[in-house]
């Protein structure tokens, strides 16, 4: 089985695509990797990309640009054996320079890096995926704006969100500028903060991962 693989970075170029098989060739023996000559649109820096959990075929972006986007790519696989893309949903993403995603249901929520906040996106599959464009408005929980500094004048000189985790019913956002990871809840009127985990001066945290439910 040949395995096709996606890859975002910072690039104006698109999203690239690689073909994997993992079993090993007569002249090298060593498994193949094939760079597909053509690109997916993508807009700038698609830095983050991931995969819709109810439709294998859309995947959501984020353009890691000061006027962040996020985007939503519906996929074909062509005749020739190539794998195509096109955009059919854009909208902002809430902040300066998206740098992550989490996709659920029917919502996504982007972490904007330089914008210090969180923004709630609902989107529909049908009849075609389309995405909430919120604008300029930013409604409190929908728009989640944090604040917070740390010792290290170059990356935290403010709040810097670098994921978007959820566990349970909680939403747990590491900020690297502050020193935290905020948890958040989900209220009547949307997300609201309920607390933190600090984290050593200067010790920037940037992912969150769960073990055993604690």
């Amino acid at each position: 089985m040949t395995y096709t693989l996606l890859v975002g970075g910072y690039t104006s170029n698109g999203v690239r695509v690689v073909q994997f098989d993992p079993k090993t060739t007569t002249t090298t023996g060593s498994p193949k990797l094939s760079l597909q000559e053509s690109t997916i649109p993508a807009g700038s820096d698609p830095s983050w990309i991931i995969q819709n959990p109810k439709d294998r075929n859309l995947i959501l972006a984020v353009n890691e640009v000061e006027d962040g986007k996020l985007l939503a790519i519906k996929l074909a696989n062509e005749e020739s054996g190539e794998t195509t893309g096109t955009v059919i949903s854009t909208v902002a993403s809430g902040g300066a320079h998206p740098a992550h995603l989490l996709v659920t249901e029917d919502a996504i929520i982007s972490g904007n890096y330089s914008g210090g906040s969180i923004l709630h996106v609902p989107y529909k599959l049908e009849p075609e995926c389309s995405l909430t464009d919120h604008k300029d408005e930013k409604p409190s929980g929908i728009h989640v704006q944090f604040s917070g500094t740390g010792p290290n004048p170059d990356r935290q000189e403010a709040s810097h969100p670098h994921e978007v985790y959820r566990h349970g019913e909680e939403l747990l956002i590491p900020d690297l500028g502050a020193d935290k990871t905020w948890r958040l809840i989900k209220g009547e009127n949307g997300w609201e903060v309920k607390g933190a985990v600090e984290y050593p001066a200067g010790a920037g945290p940037r992912h969150v991962l769960v073990h055993d439910h604690y």
